[in-house]
């Protein structure tokens, strides 16, 4: 579920979990494929993530002044525990 706030600024969205509870950007990639490893390393620790994206790579394929980044969001309150999870992955991958 997405509430827009509409402002001189732009669009402002807030993206809630099923909990109706606010999710944060907690990780950046540059393509879906990315994204959805990290989603599912944080789903297999119980942490429910999702990705989003203002452009959809559907549409413009090639990341292009940012216009290609993709977030991975979880629930503020889960947010600490899924950004140590992505350090021990990362770590684990290096060596």
């Amino acid at each position: 579920m997405e509430i827009n706030e509409v402002t001189d600024a732009g669009v402002l969205a807030v993206i809630l979990d099923e909990n109706e509870r606010p999710m944060v950007p907690i990780h950046e990639c540059w393509s879906d494929s990315e994204g959805a490893i990290v989603v599912s390393v944080l789903r297999e620790q119980g942490v429910e993530a999702r990705l989003n994206s203002e452009v959809p790579h559907t549409v413009m394929p090639l990341t292009t002044a940012g216009l290609g980044k993709v977030e991975v969001l979880v629930s503020e309150d889960d947010a600490e525990r899924a950004r140590e999870i992505l350090q021990e992955y990362e770590g684990a991958s290096e060596g």
